[in-house]
């Protein structure tokens, strides 16, 4: 045996079985308006299965995957999101697409839902890029009212971690603008003649005795 065959073995073909009712199967799937990449990968596996009537266990399983997906079930399901989305899920995927373009998560899926008013993310996608818990925060930052709305009285807090400026530790201010993009709502307060932006959860509320003092 050479060194060749010694070091690097051939890797054995998959175990393939019988597949019932192939033919009719293959057929109903392929009278379905299927997207051009399952009739491609549809037509590979018809391909094999005409070549003795057999298929692996793996590729048994993602057809029974794609013919479940194309269920007339499946399909009216996918159309009543589709008509449903623009109503009832296009602002809130608008909120989480917003925020995640500042991250380095779902860039393309978001580029899609911000740039193209047509484009209908699949329910799966707008799953997965609104419920995790990031994006239920930037949603609640974006529909929750403000905190501290324009015209209340804030506290800067006295956190180092929060807020690293030390001259507005516990500084009371005035809220000029509220901002509700992000994955914590903020504020723009003027302190001490400055306007300084932070985030919401580093203010808290004065006191009754420092309200009525100011």
């Amino acid at each position: 045996m050479s060194y060749w065959h010694q070091m690097y073995h051939s890797r054995p073909k998959a175990e393939r079985v019988e597949l019932e009712n192939g033919e009719p199967r293959f057929e109903s799937l392929m009278a379905k308006k299927l997207s051009d990449r399952d009739r491609n990968f549809a037509e590979s596996l018809q391909r094999q299965f005409a070549d003795g009537g057999k298929l692996s266990p793996k590729q048994i399983e993602c057809l029974e995957k794609m013919e479940q997906r194309y269920s007339p079930a499946s399909v009216l399901k996918r159309e009543h999101w589709a008509q449903s989305y623009g109503a009832e899920h296009r602002e809130t995927a608008l909120i989480c697409a917003r925020y995640y373009r500042s991250t380095n998560y779902f860039q393309d899926l978001a580029l899609k839902i911000i740039g193209d008013e047509d484009f209908i993310p699949t329910e799966r996608q707008f799953n997965a890029i609104s419920q995790n818990k990031y994006a239920k925060k930037a949603i609640a930052a974006a529909t929750l009212p403000p905190l501290y709305p324009v015209g209340s009285l804030a506290v800067v807090r006295a956190n180092y971690n929060l807020v690293p400026q030390r001259q507005y530790h516990d500084v009371i201010g005035l809220v000029v603008e509220n901002h509700a993009n992000g994955l914590y709502a903020s504020s723009t307060i003027l302190v001490n003649g400055e306007r300084v932006r932070l985030q919401d959860r580093c203010l808290k509320a004065p006191s009754a005795k420092r309200r009525k003092k100011k």
